[in-house]
């Protein structure tokens, strides 16, 4: 299958993922195998979901394996929205959180984890199904959740974790998983408490608006104000909008005055935004999302934080249609762990070849394997 424009979709065509539009139920607007008419395209289109994934021939055997399988994102659409119905309620009442929500994210938390364990790097990065920029509070918890974990887990299997002496270990990377976890399902939460015209306002926050959207990550801390939730869980929360260079908010912390868990999540949290389709702003193609932070690394992000990014998150995931150095279009196959950056790519005359897709922005460290010409062998899939 293949990622396209909404807009380019024609009569007929085959449905290749779920389309979702943030219903609370995670059940899709329209399931795969569906062929779709120009009248459902227009539909759509009207809902705001801008791009779907089709099967045709020229992508037959493109294979994009999501993050998270069906049944693990609908249990975690259903976890997130019950929770934040009941944050809302919360903040009406001027109360923290209650024991159940936080109970049933924590379950949630653990289902994630067990899905990554068994994705291999490839599917690392084939993200949620398209859905609509309605559906956009929920799936940006989930996803920033999965990329956060992901991102963790290589981040800490090569560096370890820093304890509250300055000492790295490399025990208990589990349980911090879920901590994080947490935190990244959370990070939000406090938007709640932000009017609706200011979350959904299409242009720029004035100062006034700006000034009370940097309040959210206190507000979200003060809703978790219960001892089911670590200091850990909080502090992802509170500083998910801090910056390396200290031009974040609330406080202005810099470099390793920010928790590494937060560290990670402003990675995460970044990174997702930009390939959503928001209400504000269109979804952007995963390359651009990379790019992004690439170039941020050492100002805005963490470098080494940045470096496991870049191992774990290809800026061409399978599926997705890319324009090579020559001007031809291609469609990408497939990727390879440490080569992402050269990807195997299928043009439209059917000719499968490898590709060096241009080189990566930011330090050249951060990616080992940009701008290379690749003497890999092309292989077409049986």
């Amino acid at each position: 299958m293949r990622l396209i424009p909404t807009s380019r979709v024609t009569d007929g065509a085959l449905l290749g993922a779920d389309v979702q539009i943030g219903n609370s139920q995670g059940i899709p607007l329209l399931r795969r195998g569906v062929r779709l008419t120009d009248r459902l395209r227009d539909r759509l289109i009207a809902l705001g979901v801008h791009a779907v994934y089709v099967e045709d021939a020229i992508s037959e055997g493109i294979c994009p394996e999501p993050m998270l399988d069906e049944d693990t994102r609908i249990a975690a659409t259903k976890a997130v929205a019950t929770a934040f119905r009941a944050a809302r309620q919360a903040f009406e009442r001027n109360e923290p959180l209650g024991e159940d929500s936080l109970l049933t994210l924590q379950q949630v938390v653990g289902r994630i984890l067990e899905r990554l364990e068994s994705c291999g790097p490839a599917a690392s990065l084939a993200l949620a199904d398209m859905a609509s920029a309605d559906g956009y509070t929920f799936q940006h918890s989930i996803d920033v959740a999965t990329v956060g974990l992901v991102v963790a887990r290589r981040y800490w299997l090569t560096h370890g974790w820093c304890d509250h002496q300055g000492v790295r270990r490399y025990d208990r990377i589990d349980s911090r998983l879920g901590e994080l976890g947490m935190g990244l399902l959370l990070h939000d939460v406090g938007k709640l408490g932000i009017p609706r015209a200011i979350l959904h306002k299409e242009g720029k926050l004035d100062a006034a608006e700006w000034s009370l959207m940097r309040r959210h990550p206190r507000m979200g801390v003060d809703l978790l104000a219960t001892d089911l939730l670590s200091p850990l869980v909080k502090g992802v929360v509170l500083r998910h909008h801090e910056r390396w260079n200290g031009s974040g908010y609330p406080d202005g912390r810099a470099r390793e005055a920010i928790h590494e868990m937060a560290r990670i999540a402003g990675v995460a949290d970044t990174f997702d935004a930009i390939i959503s389709e928001r209400v504000y702003a269109p979804a952007r193609p995963a390359a651009d999302g990379v790019t992004v932070i690439r170039e941020g690394a050492g100002t805005l992000f963490d470098p080494a934080v940045v470096v496991a990014f870049c191992a774990v998150v290809p800026p061409y995931p399978p599926g997705s249609e890319v324009t090579l150095p020559d001007g031809r279009c291609a469609i990408v196959v497939s990727v390879e762990e440490g080569h992402f950056d050269t990807p195997l790519v299928r043009t439209f005359d059917g000719a499968e070849e490898v590709v060096a897709l241009g080189a990566a922005t930011g330090p050249e460290a951060l990616s080992p394997g940009a701008g290379r010409v690749s003497t890999r062998p092309a292989t077409v899939p049986a």
